[in-house]
């Protein structure tokens, strides 16, 4: 799945509140929101956490609202997913009472992502709905090519598949007009795989060599570790099993070394994967 990553975990929507109380501002800002290259999610929760309890003694729910999605956000990375359900759907209020709609519609995208990954696909998918709504209405179409990318899997689950391919296809528009490069390259991975299940081997190719292409130059191991994912389903699909195993022991060296847990992105689809017959 895409992540929203910084936009939502790092740096609320919401703006920065009148200062009532400027040193507890300040605490609250630098304890939630420094940048300290070592802090791990664990540490960022705990500092979330104390900046919330500050926040809510302050009375201020803008500040509230963006802690609460940070924390749900930061929650979604540790595959605490019932506790991030619990802090989006409270910043999804705070959200709606403050009328911040980008807000909103982050949150929602995000809850759809936790729906995902519990693989309640119908749910999933009316929060992704409620959500692409809302970021077409501002404007937001960073967001719009994360929803379109989300909405595509959950179609695929379903067995939607037209429906699917046009939500890959749209993205991929969209990451390609906003030059964001990570994207484009989970979306290849994932449209990628959709053509292998519907037996278009020469399409399927083409996309996973290009997203993996641009995977490798941007760096990113846990997203490339989810297209390599794709890509061994594929070659098991044409039954090319040294290539789909080849690809699976690349993709768990990946989940090995980024630390990525059975219940993040790249280990659902590893669990995925290891399910296919040429394991055994």
């Amino acid at each position: 799945w895409v992540s929203l990553d910084a936009d939502v975990i790092h740096a609320p929507s919401l703006a920065v509140p009148p200062v009532r109380d400027a040193t507890l501002v300040v605490t609250v800002h630098d304890i939630a929101f420094q940048r300290v290259p070592d802090v791990t999610t664990r540490r960022g929760v705990s500092f979330h956490r104390r900046a919330l309890a500050m926040a809510r003694r302050m009375g201020d729910r803008r500040w509230e609202g963006g802690l609460l999605g940070n924390l749900g956000g930061l929650h979604i990375s540790e595959g605490r997913l019932d506790d991030a359900r619990a802090y989006l759907e409270a910043g999804l209020v705070v959200a709606r009472e403050l009328g911040d709609r980008k807000f909103e519609g982050n949150t929602l995208c995000n809850l759809g992502l936790i729906y995902q990954l519990l693989g309640r696909m119908e749910e999933a998918g009316k929060q992704l709905e409620a959500a692409l709504v809302v970021v077409r209405e501002i404007g937001h179409v960073r967001t719009e090519c994360v929803v379109l990318c989300n909405q595509g899997i959950v179609y695929d689950s379903l067995g939607r598949h037209a429906e699917a391919r046009a939500r890959y296809e749209a993205a991929l528009a969209v990451a390609r007009e906003l030059g964001d490069r990570r994207s484009e390259g989970q979306v290849l991975g994932y449209l990628g795989l959709l053509h292998a299940r519907q037996a278009r081997f020469d399409e399927a190719r083409t996309c996973l060599d290009t997203g993996e292409a641009l995977l490798r130059a941007m760096s990113d191991r846990l997203s490339l570790g989810v297209l390599l994912c794709c890509r061994a389903e594929g070659a098991q699909l044409t039954g090319d099993h040294d290539a789909a195993k080849g690809a699976l022991a690349e993709a768990e060296s990946l989940a090995t070394a980024t630390g990525a847990g059975p219940d993040s992105e790249l280990g659902l689809a590893l669990a995925r994967v290891r399910d296919l017959r040429f394991i055994t």
